[in-house]
């Protein structure tokens, strides 16, 4: 946590700072919904993102951001559910999840969908944000796309071994699932559940808003289509689908 100056006109009530499809942004977002906070969610594209957080004054540039009215911002998704008071949870899995899982997963998703021109990730990325961003990110899109690619290391020469990694990733949650079952502690819906449902969703594709129609508009490439397909009746997708349906709508 750390103290950011603010201008006169920011909300008193929670600003949330998100990349629109980011399943960080989505853990965060739906931990707040959760417990019942009242907050307004500002949408930001690639590159637009680095200034703001910037501006005000956060540690680094990842996002999701939460702004409070007094100033207080808190950055990742891990200091939010904090915040908002989520707690108890199994900290072994969630560090495997936000350290491991997650990132593999939006590492080989990217280095399909960057580097195919139908996927529509572009406008997917976009949706949401202001008339100004969204004119520059298509404008910016060539360059954008390139340094989003070098930054999270998202080139297509991985993704065989990257696709390995990701159904080593569900290997090892398909057996947490096995000895847990549905709820992973305690005998309700919780903490490392709604942790482990987001993280995975962008992979599981659940028929929820928001992540429906923020996800809406994808054309998967050749290179992932067939493990999106095949990863669908995993017993953990298929438990992220079921846990959206029953704890997200």
């Amino acid at each position: 946590m750390t103290e950011a100056p603010v201008t006169a006109n920011e909300k008193q009530r929670p600003l949330l700072l998100t990349l629109a499809p980011s399943h960080y942004c989505e853990r965060a977002r739906w931990a707040l919904d959760l417990q019942g906070i009242v907050y307004d969610e500002e949408r930001l594209a690639p590159g637009a993102h680095i200034l703001r957080a910037k501006r005000l004054g956060a540690p680094t540039t990842s996002l999701p951001l939460l702004l409070l009215g007094d100033g207080t911002l808190y950055q990742g998704s891990d200091r939010i559910l904090d915040w908002a008071g989520l707690s108890g949870g199994d900290l072994e899995i969630e560090r495997r999840l936000e350290l491991t899982t997650a990132p593999l997963i939006r590492q080989c998703l990217y280095a399909g969908l960057l580097h195919d021109p139908q996927s529509g990730i572009r406008d997917v990325l976009l949706r949401g944000t202001s008339k100004r961003q969204m004119k520059i990110g298509r404008l910016t899109w060539p360059l954008l796309r390139r340094i989003m690619a070098a930054g999270m290391n998202a080139q297509p020469g991985f993704l065989p071994d990257l696709i390995a990694q990701v159904e080593r990733e569900l290997d090892w949650f398909d057996q947490v699932l096995a000895a847990r079952g549905d709820y992973l502690v305690g005998p309700k819906f919780g903490r490392t559940d709604l942790t482990a449902a987001s993280l995975f969703a962008p992979v599981a594709l659940p028929q929820v808003e928001p992540v429906k129609s923020i996800s809406s508009g994808i054309t998967w490439p050749h290179s992932l289509s067939p493990y999106i397909a095949k990863w669908s009746d995993r017993p953990t997708l298929r438990w992220v689908r079921r846990t959206y349906k029953a704890h997200r709508a």
